[in-house]
């Protein structure tokens, strides 16, 4: 009995992570609250945001994004007590108002021991942010 309640348990518990953690390489369709979410298809555009927005970076997981850091003044990185979903590499706030740059690169991930193309991806937008 007690084996079978483990059993239940660690079942119940798996299922659980993997819909917090979202599925294949898309990024989660439930943002936080106040956020404005940018995608690849926001490459080389300009997204609008409020001050004390959450602006949530979801490129994707195909590639090993490595984002450089927010301004510090219109964008900043709060401090994260959570987990982010598959596909998005960082949830910044609007601080702000004014205009500041998104700009990101990576790699295409490929599995261990694999023959993997060296393709250098790039993204950047902008964000306009109003009071």
């Amino acid at each position: 009995m007690k084996a079978r309640l483990f059993a239940i348990a660690l079942a119940t518990t798996i299922a659980a992570c993997g819909s917090v953690a979202g599925s294949g390489g898309a990024p989660s369709p439930t943002p936080p609250a106040n956020a404005v979410i940018v995608t690849r298809a926001s490459n080389q555009q300009t997204v609008t945001a409020h001050v004390g927005d959450h602006i949530q970076i979801a490129l994707g997981e195909d590639i090993n994004w490595q984002l450089e850091p927010p301004d510090g003044i219109v964008l900043v990185r709060p401090v994260q007590n959570y987990m982010l979903v598959r596909g998005t590499q960082a949830i910044w706030r609007a601080a702000s108002a004014g205009r500041s740059a998104i700009k990101a690169s990576g790699g295409v991930n490929c599995p261990s021991g694999s023959l993997c193309p060296m393709l250098l991806a790039v993204f950047s937008a902008n964000v306009e942010v109003l009071p």
